[in-house]
């Protein structure tokens, strides 16, 4: 959110101070590098996950077209400053295609990931890949489950032990997995629902602070599917198991994220089917022992289909859920809601894009300041496939204070479907973008992993502003840090335009600017990067 100060139009000799209230600092992002990765099969990639080391270096991992070996796994590590450290490429013994879903840093900024790799007659099977901080490939480890059945991960994480856990779906199960740092499998736990249904699959896990893993999804209850939510020890002992099956008994009920709290109490969230065949918002927080604390939905205007996709948990253990809300013959938003750690609505946010369009939230990162960081995609003004990166950021009580759209090279279908969070508070999100603007589902089409950081700024704040010598000076009152200040203008809040740029600011600084007096009303904002 940039300050903006309204020029009056009357009384010309007066001076006119505006004094505004210091409730939410405003903040500019600014896009300090994007990095775009093309395969050797120069084809369809897409980056679907992101993390960053203590160092502030970036991993991306996801699919890529090889040149002869369909789609493979593409992980690339970058410097906080863009510069590309490594990038490794794995493509299964099936020679089919391979795609990476999930990716972890342990605590000495190795990485991990998994995903789908075709197998050798044994359709999809889980693989996991370690590799150092320097890109050296430590272990793999394949899992191909009873009866050749597809085995497609969904979710990894490193506990404190530096143990990696894996889990997803299997021959209609959940399956997880725990390895050892050196990959040596230390237990295997399936999950089959009372419904003996086919499609039983984890969406997501997560480690609490004594390493009991927590895994998510949907599981067929005999009717139709319900949450699942499993805990289990650091041993792989199930404590506990809650199913979530709605208001509506045999809805449809889908569960896609889990956090844990620094109570280790465990949110997941999710949909649940109403009475009409609606989805809306569902989120529960258990206790560490998996009793159930509180339920909240949230069902938007109208016959909507609400949908979460991610949560996370701040600071003060309040639960934020995100995702996309709107009627099903229309458009969708962004739907960001934050929760206090008793369940109490704190605020609901909605983002309508610019084209009043499709717009999906698909991931969220919270900062050590508890803002709320969101991305996904929106349609821009030029069509169903015109869409942008949509990443904002609110303020801890909910105040946007900036929104970024990165369009990509070629004005044509990017969707951004991660966001990390470094320990400066840079914001980080990755995802695919289009290299050719032909019909998606043309065999011409191409996308390529766009990864893009953005530096988060104070605004300086303008305070006042005074009729001098026939021209108005526009006062910006601040701690200004070294770098660039620019002054932008308006007449209409649309379109706005630089005015003035200083390279040495000092903490009190003037701009005279002589066209003010000849419009019938002008609008000021300013901000500083490095």
């Amino acid at each position: 959110m940039k300050t903006t100060l309204r020029k009056l139009t009357a009384a010309w000799s007066l001076v006119i101070f505006l004094i505004l209230p210091a409730l939410t600092r405003a903040e500019t992002a600014v896009q300090t590098w994007v990095q775009r990765y093309n395969g050797p099969g120069n084809g369809d990639d897409g980056a679907y996950r992101v993390a960053v080391d203590s160092s502030g270096n970036v991993i991306v991992t996801g699919y890529s077209t090889g040149s002869s070996s369909g789609q493979d796994y593409a992980t690339i590590k970058y410097s906080s400053a863009g510069v590309p450290l490594w990038t490794n490429r794995y493509n299964g013994p099936g020679n089919g295609d391979d795609s990476a879903n999930g990716v972890a840093v342990d605590s000495s900024n190795n990485v991990i990931v998994t995903g789908s790799s075709t197998g050798s007659g044994s359709g999809y099977d889980y693989a996991t890949i370690k590799y150092s901080s320097a890109g050296v490939p430590l272990w793999t480890n394949r899992y191909n489950g009873p009866g050749n059945n597809d085995d497609n991960p969904g979710a990894v994480a490193v506990d404190g032990s530096g143990n990696v856990i894996v889990t997803g779906s299997s021959g209609g199960d959940y399956l997880t997995i725990e390895y050892s740092s050196a990959g040596m499998p230390l237990w295997t736990n399936r999950y089959h629902g009372p419904g003996n249904g086919y499609y039983d699959g984890a969406n997501a896990l997560s480690v609490d602070s004594s390493n009991n893993v927590i895994v998510t999804g949907y599981s067929y209850g005999g009717i139709s599917d319900d949450y699942a939510t499993i805990k289990y020890s650091s041993a792989g002992v199930p404590l506990w198991t809650n199913r979530y099956n709605g208001t509506i008994w045999n809805g449809q009920n889908l569960a896609f994220a889990v956090a844990v709290d620094g109570n280790n109490d465990v949110i997941v969230t999710g949909y649940s089917t109403d009475s009409i065949g609606y989805w809306h918002y569902a989120t529960i927080k258990y206790s560490s022992a998996g009793m159930p604390l509180w339920t909240n939905s949230y069902k938007g205007p109208g016959n909507s289909l609400d949908q979460p996709l991610a949560v996370a948990v701040d600071g003060s253990n309040d639960v934020i859920v995100t995702g996309s809300s709107g009627p099903p013959q229309n458009s969708y938003d962004y739907l960001t809601i934050k929760y206090s750690s008793a369940g109490v609505p704190l605020w609901t946010n909605r983002y309508n894009g610019p084209g009043n369009g499709m717009d999906e939230a698909f991931a969220l990162a919270v900062d050590g300041s508890n803002n709320v960081i969101v991305t996904g995609y929106s349609t821009g003004s030029g069509g169903q496939y015109d869409t942008d990166y949509a990443t904002i950021k609110y303020s801890s009580a909910g105040v946007p204070l900036w929104t970024n759209l990165y369009n990509g090279p070629v004005n044509w279908d990017s969707a951004a479907s991660a966001v990390a969070v470094d320990r400066s508070g840079n914001v980080i999100v990755t995802g695919n973008s289009a290299s050719t603007n032909v019909y998606p589902y043309s065999s011409d089409f191409s996308s390529d992993f766009a990864t893009v950081k953005y530096i988060c700024v104070p605004s300086p704040v303008v305070t006042g502003l005074q009729l001098t010598n026939a021209a108005f000076q526009v006062r910006v009152d601040d701690m200004l840090q070294p770098g660039t200040l620019v002054i932008e203008a308006s007449t209409n809040l649309a379109g706005w335009a630089p005015v003035f740029t200083n390279t040495t600011p000092t903490n009190v600084l003037f701009y005279t600017d002589p066209d003010a007096r000849n419009l019938p009303m002008r609008f000021y904002r300013a901000f500083q990067f490095p």
